[in-house]
């Protein structure tokens, strides 16, 4: 089971410290001794939208999480990064167009 800490918040939570536990098919979230709620992984999207910034779709509530360990997140959950925009996400494809082309 993977442990992520970092600060959780939603349309209708403010921003708090959370504990998210990711395994055996789960996605539980706890703050402090409170256990906020348990789903199935599979009713989880994880979308990357900046370095630090996650948007969560949990059966069908939207949320932002800014995980203490993004990049090890973002590998545990399959979140989905968009390189399609113009520019690339993160400003990464201008930076492979510049190394292709140097």
């Amino acid at each position: 089971m993977a442990q992520f800490t970092g600060r959780l918040q939603g349309p209708h939570l403010e921003p708090s410290n959370v504990l998210i536990d990711v395994g055996d098919g789960r996605f539980r979230v706890s703050a402090g001794r409170l256990h906020v709620g348990s789903w199935a992984l599979q009713n989880i999207t994880a979308e990357r939208t900046s370095i630090y910034k996650f948007s969560l779709d949990i059966s069908g509530e939207n949320f932002e999480f800014y995980p203490d360990d993004p990049s090890t997140f973002s590998d545990t959950i399959g979140a989905i990064i968009d390189l399609t925009e113009p520019k690339g996400r993160f400003g990464l494809r201008q930076r492979i167009e510049r190394a292709a082309s140097g």
